[in-house]
């Protein structure tokens, strides 16, 4: 058969070798265990023993980074270790080409071309790392589990639980969804005014004086835009908790668009008055209804006593209440570093989109009780009407605006542009902007916009790369570090050595890829379509977004 098959996962599979004690129970180190297509049991523990051989060969010469993918005629290996012991194991096949060609003799024949160039490591490694995250989130960590359980078939179920769903819903052809959830893990961040920031951190104190259990909160654009988060909030959560909500709002804008064409439908058959009870019934306040996930029924809800009934300024409802497991500590029990902390997460939904999020300790006495209370969720959306939410929300949705405007991403229709912080995993992107008068970025773009990032990871002190494609577009890339972090580190290093002299210019130039400062830095990337564009055009445009980045990003 002609024409061109899409990568598919082959096989996916969570172990832990040191769970078989002996040769007997081999299989038990085997927590999950997912296929195309059936797979016998010992063809399992071949695939498996397989993995752990080539990633034991690896450590021999690696023992601090031991084989992350390993690259076949037909297929492509990844490994990750997650946690200590814990390893995750993806095998994907290559994408194929069959096409007819004529050989030396001029008779046609078959060709079969796998093709591995379309597959980039650091993307498949995202995949599983993103996969890990969100099932810590949920979850907690896989050794926790195993050790408050006390069982392995708990462990077991929950990673079937999570994976046995999500796994399969990667389409290895969508590249710019892989990259931007998981090469560049970041969060793209709304700027505020100063004084904007301060008054939705005054509702932030508001909120937690009001309703005494909630200790860290964040704040949503209708892009997935963060706005603020509470300054205690570890940025690491914050990325983990943008995919579970950006997910979960699409899933139930999704129904309810689906149960608005339904009701639409059904209006028709209804009188004015019954049509108009109904369009109520989807506008319904915070303070009359709750969301499904608040453990009471309706019928069991007390009624609230007037004087704490909410406020005619209300206007949201709760989207959803979920368990989470985070980094970030709510200072109300001591923890060890390695240890998580688990919250509940309530999901605020203003009229405007814009989403307010809520944790509270989920150790708490008392924490779940709250919850359930109606009228604890009537407290809470008087502290948002008396923090001015509503004002709020407003001066929110007008900074967004006129910054889009003063926007220096705009490079002109033949340019699409990309930044990234690796210290607050701050993002901006244009490069998957949907605009008729412009140019379509694709996987090809894509990978080499990857291969400058491997060059940056793999060449020291690789600060610019230039690449043009055989279709004449150009894919460039920047590194800039943070000069100022670097000469605090040699002010700290020199002062705590009296007889350490100051250093010079060529050891400060060296010293700016010391090993502490590596990670502090903004990568800039530049996609240029136009095919009479020049080097030249291509540097400059380059000057002017790195001229950019005060205005943009957080780089001194």
């Amino acid at each position: 058969m002609l024409g061109r098959t899409s990568p598919v996962l082959s096989y996916f599979c969570v172990y832990n070798p040191s769970l078989a004690q002996n040769e007997e129970n081999t299989k038990d180190q085997i927590l999950y265990y997912t296929a195309k297509t059936v797979v016998p049991a010992d063809v399992k523990m071949k695939q498996v023993g397989l993995a752990q051989a080539l990633v034991n060969f690896s450590s021999a010469f690696s023992p601090s980074q031991p084989a992350q993918n390993v690259h076949a005629q037909k297929h492509r290996l990844i490994f990750l270790q997650p946690e200590p012991g814990f390893w995750m194991h993806m095998c994907v096949e290559l994408g194929i080409l069959r096409k007819q060609v004529k050989d030396s003799k001029g008779k046609e024949k078959l060709v079969t071309e796998y093709l591995d160039a379309q597959l980039n490591d650091h993307a498949l490694e995202a995949v599983l790392r993103i996969g890990y995250e969100q099932f810590r989130l949920l979850n907690g960590t896989m050794a926790s589990i195993l050790t408050n359980a006390a069982r392995r078939s708990t462990l077991m179920h929950r990673i079937e639980e999570f994976f046995s769903e999500w796994i399969w819903k990667w389409d290895f052809d969508r590249l710019d969804t892989i990259v931007f959830s998981g090469v560049f893990n970041g969060v793209p961040v709304q700027p505020l005014q100063r004084q904007n920031y301060l008054r939705i951190q005054d509702l932030d104190k508001l909120i937690q004086t009001k309703t005494r259990f909630i200790s860290h909160m964040m704040a949503w654009d209708n892009q997935g835009g963060l706005v603020y988060r509470s300054p205690g909030l570890d940025m690491q959560d914050v990325v983990a908790l943008r995919k579970w909500i950006c997910q979960g709002q699409q899933q139930r804008d999704k129904e309810n668009q689906q149960q608005q064409q339904q009701q639409l439908v059904s209006s028709k058959s209804l009188t004015t008055h019954n049509a108009a009870n109904t369009l109520k019934s989807f506008t319904r306040s915070l303070s009359h209804y709750f969301s499904s996930s608040v453990p009471t029924s309706p019928e069991d809800r007390p009624s609230t006593p007037e004087n704490d009934s909410p406020s005619s300024d209300a206007s949201g409802t709760v989207e959803d209440v979920v368990r989470v497991h985070l980094k970030s500590r709510s200072g109300q029990e001591p923890q060890s570093e390695e240890e998580l902390e688990e919250y509940f997460l309530l999901v605020y939904k203003h009229k405007s989109d814009l989403l307010w999020c809520f944790l509270l300790p989920a150790f708490a006495e008392g924490a779940e009780e709250w919850l359930a209370d109606p009228a604890s969720m009537v407290q809470l959306e008087n502290a948002l009407v008396e923090g001015d939410i509503d004002d709020l929300t407003t001066i929110i949705v007008e900074n967004k605006e006129s910054t889009q405007e003063k926007s220096s991403m705009a490079l002109g229709k033949h340019y699409r542009c990309f930044y990234y912080d690796n210290a607050t995993l701050n993002i901006k992107s244009t490069l998957m902007d949907q605009r008729k008068d412009t140019f379509t970025v694709n996987n090809d773009m894509l990978l080499q916009l990857l291969d400058i990032k491997n060059d940056f990871e793999a060449i020291p002190n690789t600060s610019e790369v230039y690449t043009r494609s055989t279709t004449n577009y150009w894919i460039a890339g920047r590194r800039v570090y943070n000069r100022l972090a670097v000469r605090q580190q040699q002010i700290q290093a020199s002062n705590t050595d009296d007889h350490q002299e100051p250093p010079t210019e060529d050891e400060e130039e060296e010293d700016h890829y010391d090993e502490g400062v590596m990670s502090d830095y903004v990568e800039m990337y530049l996609v240029a379509a136009k095919k009479d564009t020049s080097l030249a055009d291509v540097e400059e445009t380059m000057r002017k977004m790195a001229a950019s980045v005060v205005d943009t990003m957080r780089i001194e």
